[in-house]
């Protein structure tokens, strides 16, 4: 509930809160069991630049800090303040923030609305009321606030302090620490995030303004589970979704979750068929699982072809503006390629499949939309030309144990597939299980790794690698697995856990583009 003031005021309160020069953390604790411990703790260990101050009736010292017994008593000017007190005193604690000048107060105290109770949701508005007469903004209640790695701030200590380039708005804090926990092995990375809980003062629509002007994010994720404004959203979502991608997750879709949704953050939820048209029609991309979230905003961020390309090139001609770090529309665009008339879906070249992985991946391109045609004529004559046991044998996708021996690379292969204007997509497969049997195991991920990442540097093509999980019996495989991750991971390459997730995320990410320009 954000009044009428203008979007760019409120996106310029949101740019302040996101640098706050001095952070109070009201309900401090030294009893690592509780958020009062943790707030502290993950600020120092994330090298937090600020001034930081514990506040509790005891004072005394933890964690090195003095403990001031009262906001009012906190030398110097405060910005943000972190409540971790019981409800019942919030509201004082909100009159003190508007003596001592703070702009914003996040509530990780809940026990408001979500609750159901009358007296609760009444509190709920005197708060509000109480922190626009002060001035404060507020973030919550019943969240857990800030990700900013850039600034050190964090809510978590174990989260990835390495900043990235997607933003992401989430009612949920154990949702948005899922995302970084399961993400961060393959690259995942953000800018800033937020999780809002409640959405008091500052909502869903207030966060998407703001990520969409923001330079530090190109990519916007966000995980929903009720509106304020339905209309005010959809407008925000539209202008967000005009200038980078957005993807959207909606909890409370069915009656089971819509009751969860209320008693989680206080959320109205919708129907399903609803919210999936309205973000269509915004120009988003709704998702329906936390793995298709992860999968899509890893899509955005990495499979535009490398550090070096100018362009991507998925089919048909066509010309669709991508984003840059600034926002807008950049010089990068998704090119077409040319020759497609007769088949118009983006098709797709895959390296490093065995013989029924090939044949279950060409079925499942299909089912989605994608076309697997056979390999093109100027990639079999250079095929040819290399290895003349193999001419008219290779096919698409690129059977890994054909190439054994014949001293033709699926690297190579990759690198025609590449240059040939009858292919839009890219895949290549580690096929680690089949690199185990081998005596040299470590030497052949490593260097078919390598080989990978050369031709992400400098592919103007959608391009993923497929890379199993770690969860072998053998603590070899894992660890081998887990630095090839990592190195892959490092090198920016789009990475994902199965060849299907892998096939899904570019069907996805190419009717995206498609139905943006149309």
């Amino acid at each position: 509930m954000t009044g009428d003031a203008p979007a760019r005021d409120i996106a310029s309160q949101i740019e302040t809160i996101f640098h706050p020069r001095a952070i109070a953390v009201v309900g401090a604790s030294a009893n690592p069991d509780t958020p009062g411990y943790d707030y502290l703790h993950s600020l120092q260990a994330f090298g937090y630049r600020g001034r930081l101050y514990a506040v509790n009736p005891k004072g005394g010292e933890m964690l090195g800090l003095p403990v001031y017994r009262s906001l009012r008593e906190t030398p110097g000017e405060v910005d943000y303040v972190i409540c971790c007190i019981p409800a019942e005193h919030v509201l004082e604690l909100v009159r003190e923030c508007g003596e001592r000048g703070v702009k914003a107060l996040q509530l990780f105290t809940g026990r408001f609305s979500e609750t159901g109770r009358p007296d609760a949701a009444g509190l709920e508005r005197q708060v509000l009321a109480a922190a626009r007469e002060a001035g404060v903004r507020i973030i919550g209640p019943n969240c857990m606030g800030l990700l900013y790695p850039g600034q050190g701030i964090s809510f978590r200590a174990d989260m990835s302090r390495e900043a990235g380039s997607v933003g992401f708005l989430s009612q949920s804090g154990n949702l948005l620490f899922e995302l970084t926990h399961y993400g961060a092995p393959r690259g995942l990375r953000f800018s800033k995030a937020v999780s809002y809980g409640n959405a008091l003062d500052l909502d869903e629509s207030d966060f998407l303004q703001y990520f969409a002007e923001d330079a530090e994010t190109r990519v916007v994720g966000a995980y929903l589970e009720g509106l304020r404004d339905g209309r005010r959203f959809l407008a925000a979502l539209r202008h967000a979704a005009g200038r980078k991608p957005v993807v959207v997750l909606k909890g409370g879709r069915t009656g089971a979750g819509g009751r969860a949704a209320a008693s989680h953050t206080a959320a109205l939820a919708g129907p399903s068929a609803v919210w999936q048209a309205a973000i269509a029609q915004a120009g988003a991309l709704a998702v329906d699982t936390v793995e298709d979230l992860i999968d899509m905003l890893i899509a955005f961020d990495r499979l535009q072809g490398g550090a070096r390309a100018n362009a991507i090139r998925p089919y048909a001609g066509h010309r669709l503006g991508m984003v840059g770090a600034g926002g807008g529309p950049s010089t990068r665009s998704v090119r077409f390629a040319p020759g497609a008339a007769q088949d118009e879906r983006p098709r797709l070249g895959m390296v490093g499949a065995g013989g029924g992985r090939s044949v279950l991946t060409a079925d499942l391109c299909e089912e989605l939309g994608l076309a697997v045609p056979p390999l093109p004529e100027d990639v079999e004559r250079k095929v040819a030309e290399r290895a003349p046991g193999l001419a008219g044998w290779v096919t698409n996708p690129v059977d890994q144990s054909i190439l054994a021996g014949s001293g033709l690379g699926g690297g190579q292969v990759l690198e025609w597939l590449d240059e040939s204007p009858q292919i839009d997509l890219l895949l290549a497969n580690m096929n680690e299980a089949w690199a185990f049997g081998r005596p040299n195991a470590d030497a052949i991920l490593s260097r078919v790794a390598e080989r990978f990442i050369q031709v992400a540097a400098q592919t103007r093509k959608p391009f993923a690698v497929v890379l199993g999980p770690s969860d072998y019996a053998e603590e070899e495989r894992r660890r081998l697995v887990s630095q090839v991750r990592d190195r892959l991971a490092a090198a920016k390459v789009a990475l994902y856990p199965s060849v299907e997730r892998a096939v899904r995320a570019l069907a996805r990410f190419t009717a995206y583009w498609e139905r943006r320009q149309a």
